[in-house]
């Protein structure tokens, strides 16, 4: 959720600071006075791309600077970017007009790319003009899985399909891959080459082992030497340790389970010390045939030159050399197997695809009826909402196509959402779909930028209602003109503006209960006397109680 809010310098706003609550946050105020700048500057906080014209006039740069709380699906990302991160994040973005802008999270360099990823599915701001996701036909599949709360299934399909995939692609790289005799000869010399050189990692590994061991004899028969000298030698420490244990011989019970812990300590020392004349004499032993050592080293060195391989590298190519030499040489038999186990995983991926088809039939219409109730709520009893799915192609994401239809008006027909004209009823549309689907969602922060215009009454209050329950789950910013749906907020922000040495300037604040009840009669009567403060507090009461319940 947003927990703060600093802006300064940006467009009207000269400089405000706001902490938000959890839960419903409503923000009223005069028009024109700046109350859809802070949905603004938060969506440029976290999306903008750099625009000097965002800086108010007079100054050299903007600010703006959000504290955000962390979830679960955020820590991945921010560990693997190495961002130093508690239970906060503080998202700062500088504007200036020389062009010199910066983006930090927690005072660490990142990209508007990485931010806008971190942020995409946590934050949604939803204005009249902007529907988001939710319009485009690309997530209405992902949304209606979502809804369908299988993923087991659909994760068991990914993995049938990409078996599928690739096998497919190997199958057509097969049919495409034609070689002349000229070629193979060139792939059977490289192939005998590799396979008389009898390349392995650990003999390679031990051999340039080996070549430093000897390079390096005197300096490493020094060593272990002196080693061994400390410890077996004249007044060495094996020697000191006897005298030591020796000393300790007391009547003592704990002196005694000292001297016992001495004793182990000693006997273990004792045996890695064997250890190193075992290697010593070892070394000393080894007849090191640096002339055969060097020229094995040299075939692996040529090999991988030649190639632009490591030695792993230069062992899979030896296989996909007989492969290629094997299909050439057997052409049909290789292909006929490859086309058999194509079809095998086509009818597993296939049939995996069915399974998951009639789930996403099932709670399509499920869906349908969920979102109804939602547009009932909103006073939408003419509205039709269909999941259309039709057949295609299996892909990554099954074999259904998803789309959204949706009828306004009784006898209209059902049409895509995306071709809905906006307007008020698909505002509250929009609404009826976010209930449903922000629940199920990693979204955290919903900002809704005055949907409800051109709405009255019974309307509004269903409006400020379906908010409220949104904010059971999920963070609520909404602005507002409507006294109804104000009043079902948790919080209540008002937002006004002044004149300030020539500047007009925006100012907020939080208001307290007396202040509430005094700026929803202002919004409903454009007054506060008597009737109409006693208005809004019956308003008030009545919908604080029907969100509440």
């Amino acid at each position: 959720m947003l927990k703060s809010l600093y802006v300064k310098n940006y467009a009207i706003i000269d400089e405000l600071n706001v902490d938000f609550s959890s839960g419903f946050n409503v923000f009223t105020g005069e028009t024109g006075a700046g109350k859809s700048l802070i949905a603004g500057a938060l969506s440029y906080l976290i999306k903008g791309k750099a625009d000097t014209s965002v800086i108010r006039n007079g100054n050299d740069k903007a600010i703006i600077e959000g504290v955000f709380t962390i979830d679960d699906y955020m820590r991945p990302v921010l560990d693997d970017a190495g961002i130093d991160y508690e239970d906060e994040l503080i998202v700062r973005r500088v504007i200036s007009s020389d062009n010199h802008n910066s983006i930090r999270i927690n005072q660490m360099s990142v990209t508007l790319a990485f931010l806008s990823a971190l942020f995409e599915e946590h934050i949604d701001i939803h204005s009249q003009k902007d529907s988001q996701y939710l319009l485009n036909r690309r997530n209405h599949l992902r949304l209606l899985d979502r809804y369908s709360s299988d993923s087991e299934l659909l994760e068991n399909y990914i993995k049938d399909f990409d078996e599928y995939d690739k096998c497919a692609k190997e199958y057509d790289d097969l049919i495409n891959n034609t070689y002349n005799e000229a070629e193979l000869d060139f792939y059977r010399y490289d192939l005998k080459e590799l396979e008389e050189a009898e390349l392995d990692p650990e003999e390679e590994n031990e051999l340039e082992n080996k070549e430093k061991r000897y390079k390096s004899a005197e300096k490493y028969l020094n060593s272990l030497g002196t080693a061994v000298e400390l410890f077996d030698g004249d007044e060495g420490i094996k020697e000191k340790l006897t005298a030591l244990t020796k000393s300790l011989n007391l009547d003592d019970s704990d002196v005694d389970k000292i001297r016992d812990r001495i004793d182990d300590l000693y006997y273990s020392l004792e045996d890695e010390i064997g250890k190193l004349h075992g290697i010593l004499n070892g070394f000393e032993d080894e007849d090191l045939d640096i002339d055969r050592i060097e020229e094995r080293l040299y075939t692996y060195s040529r090999l991988k030159r030649k190639h632009n391989l490591d030695t792993e590298g230069l062992i899979r190519k030896k296989n996909e050399l007989k492969e290629k030499i094997a299909f050439f040489e057997d052409r049909d038999f290789v292909l006929g197997e490859k086309k058999k186990a194509l079809d095998e995983l086509y009818e597993k991926a296939k049939k995996t695809a069915q399974e998951l088809s009639s789930i996403r039939q099932e709670n399509a219409g499920k869906l349908e009826k969920d979102i109804i109730v939602h547009c009932n709520d909103l006073m939408l009893e003419n509205a039709v909402f269909k999941v259309m799915i039709n057949d295609k192609e299996l892909s990554r994401n099954g074999a259904d196509d998803v789309e959204f239809f949706v009828s306004m008006n009784k006898g209209e027909d059902v049409r895509p959402l995306r071709n809905v004209a906006s307007g008020g009823e698909i505002s509250r549309l929009m609404l009826a779909l976010k209930t449903v689907f922000t629940s199920l969602s990693e979204t955290s922060l919903v900002i809704f930028d005055e949907i409800d215009t051109g709405v009255s009454g019974k309307v509004a209050l269903a409006i400020g209602q379906k908010m409220a329950e949104i904010a059971e789950k999920t963070q609520v910013l909404a602005i507002t003109h409507l006294a109804a749906v104000a009043a079902c907020a948790d919080s209540h922000y008002f937002i006004s503006k002044s004149d300030d040495d020539g500047y007009s300037k925006t100012n907020i604040r939080k208001l307290d209960h007396d202040e509430i009840i005094n700026e929803l009669a202002l919004i409903s009567s454009s007054e506060n006397s008597e009737a109409a403060l006693q208005a809004a507090e019956e308003l008030y009461t009545s919908a604080q109680a029907s969100v509440k319940k």
